[in-house]
C-alpha cells in the first residue's frame, strides 16, 4: 500500500515524509489527482493545498478519485475541510482540525490559511494559521496557563490581522495596542515543536504513521452518488495525462497540438461533429438538402456571433452553409462541450501525437528560459491571431479556429498561446523552404 501525502507547511522538515510507504507530493491542487490517477490499491492523504495562484483542489475531482476506489483522508489543513464538506461523499477525516470543522466550531476556509514559501525553502510557512492558535489556547487554558479572558482576546487580536499578514511580528505588534502581548507571546511560544506544537503538524503526522499501521478509516456506507457534470469532464480533459507517462502532456495539450497542427484536422472535425448527430442530418446534407431550421437563421447574426465570416453565406452553397453552421455551433451534451476526451479517432496517432506536442511545448519552455521577459501568457492576442493565421494561411482566423473544434475563439487563444513560438517557427519553416 502505497500512501500519497499531498502536504506543505504543515509537514515541512517532517521525519514522517521520509517512512516507508509514504510517497510525498507537494501541497495539493485543482487537478492532480487526474494526473496522478491514484487506483483502489492507493490511499491519498489531502493535508496541505494551494488556493490563490492555482485554483485549489475541486471536490469533484476527489469525489472521482474515491469513484475509482482509491482511499480518500483529510486532516490538519484543507484536507480537514474538504473531509468536512465531503463526509458522506467518500472521505473521511482525521484529527482535531477535521473535528472542528465537522462539528461546527470551524467554518470558514481562512481558519486554516498562512502563507509559506515553495519546495525550496520547503514549504516553510511565513504566517500563523488562526486554528494553529485556537488549539493553543485552547491547551494552556486547559492546563491553567491562561486565563480564558486573555485566551479569547488573544484570538480576536489573530483574527483581526488578515492570514496574509499574521507573522509573529506583526500578531506581538497588534496584540501590545491591544493589551495583550504576555499573552501573545506566550502563546506564540508554545507552538514550537518542542513546546504544545502546531495542531495542524500534529494532526498530518499522527494520520501519516496512523495509514501507515493500517488504521484506515473506513468510508460511509451511505456514499451518495454525484453527477459526472460537463465540468468535471473539462477538468478530466485538462488535467489526465495523454499517455502513461504522467510527466507527459496532458489529453487536452495533445488535443489542442492536433487542433492547431493537423493540417486535415477541419476535416477530421467535421466529421467527428456528424457522426455525433442523429442519422438525418448528415443524409440531408449529402443529398444536398439542408435541414429545414436553417431558413429561420438570419444571415446577418451568424456573422455578428462570428458563426460565418463575412460574405460566406454567398459563396456557399445551402448544403455546405448548414454543414459549417452545424460544426461550428456543434455541442456535445449538456451543451457546454465540444471535446470531453481525446476522440477514438486520434488513439491510432497518439504516441505520435503525443511526441509531437512535448517537442512544440518544449519550444515554448525554451523561450521562456532564454527570455526572462517572454512568457506565452503576456503575448497580445492579436500576435497570437496573426501567427495562426499565418500557419493555416487564412484570413478568417475566427471561424477557421472554430472549424478547428475550438468551442469560442477564445478558447483558441487560450490553447494556442503555448504553441505560439512553434507556429512562428513552422511559419518561418516554410518560408525559408519556398
Amino acid at each position: 500500500m502505497t500512501v500519497h501525502v499531498f502536504a506543505g507547511p504543515s509537514l515541512s522538515g517532517s521525519p514522517v515524509l521520509g517512512l516507508a510507504g509514504v510517497c510525498h507530493h507537494p501541497p495539493i491542487a485543482h487537478g492532480d489527482l487526474y494526473r496522478l490517477r491514484p487506483g483502489p490499491q492507493d490511499v491519498v492523504l489531502v493535508v496541505d493545498g494551494l488556493y490563490q495562484h492555482t485554483a485549489p483542489i475541486r471536490h469533484k475531482e476527489l469525489v472521482a478519485a474515491h469513484a475509482a476506489g482509491t482511499t480518500l483522508v483529510g486532516a490538519a489543513s484543507i484536507g480537514a475541510l474538504r473531509a468536512a464538506d465531503l463526509v458522506g461523499h467518500g472521505m473521511t477525516g482525521m484529527g482535531t482540525v477535521f473535528g472542528w470543522y465537522r462539528d461546527g466550531r470551524l467554518v470558514s476556509e481562512a481558519d486554516v490559511a498562512l502563507m509559506h514559501g515553495d519546495a525550496d525553502v520547503d514549504y516553510r510557512a511565513f504566517t500563523h494559521a488562526l486554528v494553529s492558535l485556537v488549539s493553543v489556547t485552547d491547551r494552556l487554558v486547559a492546563a491553567g496557563r491562561l486565563a480564558e479572558p486573555d485566551s479569547a482576546a488573544v484570538l480576536a487580536v489573530a483574527e483581526s490581522v488578515h492570514f496574509g499578514l499574521r507573522t509573529a511580528a506583526a500578531l506581538l505588534a497588534a496584540a501590545e495596542n491591544a493589551g495583550q502581548a504576555a499573552a501573545m507571546r506566550l502563546v506564540l511560544e508554545e507552538l514550537r515543536p518542542d513546546r504544545l506544537g502546531d495542531i495542524k503538524r500534529i494532526d498530518a503526522e499522527a494520520a501519516v504513521r496512523a495509514l501507515l499501521a493500517g488504521q484506515v478509516p473506513a468510508a460511509p456506507a451511505d456514499v451518495v452518488a454525484v453527477p459526472d457534470t460537463s465540468y468535471a469532464r473539462e477538468w478530466r480533459l485538462q488535467h489526465t495525462p495523454a499517455t502513461a507517462d504522467p510527466a507527459g502532456p496532458t489529453e487536452r495539450q495533445v488535443l489542442a497540438y492536433a487542433q492547431l497542427f493537423l493540417p486535415d484536422f477541419p476535416r477530421r472535425h467535421t466529421r467527428y461533429v456528424l457522426d455525433r448527430l442523429t442519422p438525418e442530418y448528415p443524409e440531408l446534407l449529402a443529398a444536398g438538402v439542408p435541414p429545414a431550421w436553417l431558413d429561420g437563421l438570419a444571415v446577418e447574426e451568424l456573422v455578428g456571433r462570428g458563426v460565418l465570416a463575412p460574405g460566406e453565406a454567398e459563396r456557399l452553397d445551402a448544403a455546405e452553409l448548414a454543414t459549417r453552421v452545424l460544426v461550428r455551433t456543434f455541442r456535445l451534451r449538456s451543451g457546454r462541450l465540444v471535446y470531453e476526451h481525446l476522440p477514438p479517432e486520434l488513439a491510432a496517432e497518439l504516441p505520435e501525437l503525443a511526441a509531437g506536442c512535448t517537442r512544440l511545448l518544449e519550444l515554448d519552455r525554451h523561450a521562456m528560459a532564454k527570455n526572462p521577459f517572454f512568457h506565452h501568457g503576456d503575448l497580445p492576442v492579436h500576435l497570437v491571431d496573426a501567427a495562426f493565421a499565418a500557419l493555416w494561411r487564412t484570413d478568417e482566423v475566427r471561424t477557421h479556429a472554430l472549424d478547428r473544434g475550438f468551442r469560442t475563439f477564445d478558447e483558441f487563444r487560450e490553447q494556442a498561446r503555448p504553441f505560439f513560438v512553434a507556429a512562428r517557427a513552422a511559419v518561418a519553416l516554410a518560408a525559408g523552404a519556398a
